[in-house]
């Protein structure tokens, strides 16, 4: 790690050239000290804050022990407990007011940079810092012993709080109210399946948030029993990054769902797992090398973490010889109801209960499949459970037409809106039953589409394919644009972008019923769609493989 570790302290060094150029210096402003942003809001410079002074403490860093970026520390930290409310509560001003689990994030920082001070400040050059740090810390804690959560993976930010803090604080008194108050969140059990995956499957972000609590717990109590949940969680981990790089997110049920996402933010925790993981060590590390040297190579100074190599001086003593993540798998997660496969540069993911079912890449390129519904209520095939036999996986939808009967007895209300509707005796006249069987082949997937039930639905298959491509076919070259798309009456054709390469054959239409009615339009400006339609029933098998 030693030959990265520069790297590390140059991104250090940018983030700290970015804060010293962006801090309010306007005596006369409300926000003097913080960074300059939208809004006022604390988390920001707290975070600058904790990477400035582990450059300060630094001596490969150009701002070490520098004098007038310690007076600009100082001032922010003015700032942060000015901010700070009566509670001893942060706010997250877009949305959340008196917020404990913001406090939560805000305090993990904020005694990352306590330590980094107790740790290295050998002559006593930061202790008007550290008694700033002290206070806020003291008066923080009372936020996250009082205050309550709103999503799983609060719980474990607020008591990885409380474990830092009953280490810090000299209250004995207050120490003991955090550790009552962490056990009691401790009554609910960690939320990791046996797969590694957290409630929140929010591989983009707080995955990553949920792991760094479970570290912080493992050291701030001493007990290495968390650190099983990280293992789990970066071993899924490693089957969501895709053939560039980029994390597959589409499943999360959270704000990341569909965003482009990197691995910066795992950096540090492969690398720490490295070194603690029973049996994926070896994996941990060839990712942590991947994730620095992709950044390297694209210039990316987003890892953020120099506080924690010095925190946990170990690290930057690991040597990181093998890189990559794994390129051959084939996993289905139940809790989820997701499927990861991967061979080589191509990767399919299956995703049970949503519209975009079906998600294929061929190294940067990707597409995504969904089959718009006219039924009754339902407007697109959802899988409601996935099967997998030998080299096939099976998805299945299958819904009933019906319609109200009238009372047997007169309503007590002539008011629709007010009645009782939901007892109303139902006629069920018809079904419709879609399959979809996804069978792995050389170089791609067949996705057989079968139909059962009453017959004249009108069905469409979509398949979204990136913009800025071009389709080739036997007659025609067309360049796909947003908020466009053809139908595919039969015959295959050619995608390409960027230099990768997709086929796509088997294409049928016997109506042009493609958007329109009540049923979805899925036209947008970052895609190109390409339709086929039939009327039920029918057995369709559509090929997409990587050229």
């Amino acid at each position: 790690m030693k030959k990265y570790y520069d790297y590390i302290v140059e991104s250090a060094d940018k983030k700290t050239n970015y804060f010293i150029s962006n801090q309010v210096m306007d005596k006369n402003r409300p926000d003097h000290g913080s960074i300059e942003g939208p809004f006022i809001d604390v988390k920001m410079t707290v975070y600058s804050c904790c990477t400035a002074i582990a450059a300060y403490l630094n001596p490969k860093s150009n701002f070490y022990s520098s004098k007038s970026l310690l007076d600009r520390i100082s001032l922010a930290y003015d700032f942060i407990k000015k901010y700070q409310r009566e509670d001893g509560s942060f706010d997250y001003a877009s949305c959340n007011f008196k917020s404990a689990p913001d406090t939560a994030f805000i305090l993990k920082r904020l005694t990352y940079t306590y330590w980094l001070i107790e740790k290295y400040d050998s002559v006593n050059s930061m202790e008007h810092i550290k008694n700033k740090l002290y206070s806020i810390i003291y008066c923080a804690a009372n936020a996250l012993i009082t205050g309550g959560f709103h999503t799983p993976n609060h719980r474990w930010a607020i008591t990885a709080g409380l474990a830092a803090c009953s280490n810090i604080i000299e209250d004995k008194s207050l120490v003991e109210r955090c550790i009552d108050r962490m056990n009691e969140y401790f009554i609910e059990p960690i939320d990791c399946t046996e797969d590694g995956e957290y409630s929140e499957r929010s591989s983009g972000n707080y995955n990553a948030v949920v792991n760094t609590a479970m570290i912080m717990l493992s050291e701030e109590l001493g007990d290495i029993k968390y650190l099983e949940y990280v293992d789990r969680n970066l071993n899924m981990m490693l089957m969501m990054i895709d053939a560039d790089g980029t994390i597959f997110t589409e499943n999360s049920l959270r704000q990341d769902k569909g965003r482009k996402e990197y691995g910066a933010k795992y950096f540090y925790q492969f690398l720490y797992m490295s070194q603690k993981s029973k049996n994926n060590g070896d994996k941990f590390s060839a990712a942590a090398h991947q994730i620095i040297l992709n950044a390297i190579e694209n210039n990316d100074y987003s890892i953020d973490c120099l506080h924690l190599f010095m925190l946990y001086d170990w690290m930057q003593d690991i040597e990181l010889i093998n890189k990559g993540f794994p390129t051959q798998y084939n996993k289905y997660f139940p809790y989820s109801g997701l499927v990861r496969a991967r061979k080589g540069n191509i990767t399919y993911s299956l995703l049970q209960n949503e519209n975009n079912f079906l998600f294929f890449q061929n190294n940067a390129t990707r597409l995504g499949m969904k089959i718009g519904v006219s039924y009754f209520q339902h407007r697109n095939f959802r899988a409601d459970h996935i099967v997998h036999k030998e080299n096939t996986y099976i998805m299945k939808f299958k819904a009933d037409g019906w319609y109200y009967m009238p009372f047997k007895h007169e309503p007590e209300t002539q008011d629709w809106w007010q009645m009782d509707n939901a007892s109303r005796e139902l006629l069920i006249n018809s079904f419709t039953e879609i399959i979809v069987e996804i069978t792995d082949i050389n170089d791609g997937i067949d996705v057989r589409i079968k139909t059962n039930g009453i017959d004249r639905i009108p069905i469409r298959v979509e398949i979204s394919l990136p913009v800025s491509g071009k389709l080739y076919a036997d007659n025609f070259i067309i360049e796909t644009k947003g908020n466009n798309g053809m139908i595919l009456k039969n015959g295959k054709f050619h995608f390409t972008k960027n230099n990768d390469n997709l086929v796509i054959s088997g294409g049928f239409a016997t109506h042009e019923f493609i958007r329109g009615g009540y049923s979805e339009d899925s036209t947008n400006e970052l895609s190109y769609i390409l339709y086929m339609t039939d009327y039920t029933n029918f057995d369709h098998t559509i090929t997409i493989k990587a050229k």
